[in-house]
């Protein structure tokens, strides 16, 4: 009876671990529609009475039964999911690109005012759709979904997405840090909810990139740029050291990190965190804001930011046998 069960498991096991190869081999799962098509596509649908877009670029190869990695974007305000491609690497790398389209080109951050920089509708939830839709649709790889965002569209991920419960393995966070209730005199949802920063137990992976010489969101806190000027109603974010212990904590990671000084960043990895999650940050010398790109090599795909982000986002997927380590 024990060999039948020694047997079971490894069978198990051996399926687990090929699925992680994102194969379609072995699968047994339902026959997804045609919805999706090589290449980029518009997908729009209705999410609490609005009309939202989302942009699906899967690769050439595209089979509805492959078993695929995904990685979410969400772009700095003004920027669009439909201007966005990243279709050499969605090619080579054989995962699928989301970008969504946020309300009047930005993101819901929390920050409750008049402004410009702010987007009411529940962003949260929209991703939480988007995420059940791409499993109606096609077949996504649940161990390895990815979130990217570059500066509003890294507050959103910090403030209302990576602190809420969610199913991302790793987000990537450039130029972006946590909102400091203390000090804001503008509104912010989260700090009047008096909700914690963070509000689940799971361990996340990060990567952070920040410029030094980042004036509209200062790497060691205060006023965001866009309200700096208006002393009596600005945003203030913690500082990047501060932002990053929080998760520190959360993670149960080595509160001190390997560090390498590079000519134009520093790198520092914190290891050793709980479910073998790390937090991993670049420090750019000479970058300002929407800069740090000048100051990386170029990678594999051109652009040397994202081959950055990809390669952190293949080094922290979650693996799907952590069952039996309960067992």
């Amino acid at each position: 009876m024990s060999k039948i069960i020694i047997l079971i498991m490894l069978f198990i096991i051996s399926i687990s671990l090929y699925s992680q190869r994102d194969s379609s081999l072995l699968y047994f799962g339902p026959s997804f529609d045609n919805v999706l098509n090589p290449g980029l596509n518009r997908i729009s649908i209705e999410h609490n009475g609005i009309n939202r877009t989302f942009w699906v670029e899967t690769p050439d190869s595209y089979s509805p039964n492959h078993n695929y990695p995904v990685l979410m974007y969400f772009q700095y305000y003004g920027g669009s999911g439909g201007t966005t491609s990243m279709s050499s690497m969605v090619n080579n790398e054989n995962f699928i690109g989301v970008y969504p389209d946020g309300v009047n080109q930005t993101w819901n951050t929390g920050i409750l005012s008049g402004s410009q920089f702010r987007s009411v509708a529940n962003d949260y939830d929209f991703v939480l759709e988007i995420i059940d839709w791409l499993e109606i649709h096609t077949r996504i790889n649940k161990n390895k979904l990815y979130a990217f965002g570059i500066s509003a569209g890294a507050f959103f991920l910090y403030e209302q997405v990576a602190s809420q419960p969610n199913e991302f393995s790793a987000f990537a966070l450039l130029m972006a840090s946590h909102y400091d209730c203390e000090l804001s005199k503008i509104p912010i949802t989260r700090c009047l909810e008096n909700r914690p920063l963070i509000t689940h137990d799971r361990p996340v992976s990060i990567l952070h990139m920040h410029g030094i010489m980042d004036n509209s969101v200062p790497l060691e806190g205060g006023p965001i740029g866009q309200y700096s000027s208006r002393n009596t109603s600005a945003v203030y974010i913690k500082s990047v050291y501060d932002t990053i212990n929080i998760w520190i904590d959360h993670n149960q990671c080595n509160s001190e990190p390997d560090k390498i000084d590079y000519s134009d960043f520093i790198l520092l990895n914190y290891q050793n965190c709980k479910n073998s999650r790390e937090i991993v940050v670049y420090l750019f010398h000479y970058a300002g804001h929407g800069q740090l790109n000048d100051y990386l090599p170029s990678g594999l795909y051109g652009d040397g930011m994202i081959t950055a982000v990809w390669d952190f986002f293949e080094d922290n997927g979650q693996s799907n046998l952590s069952w039996l380590f309960m067992l």
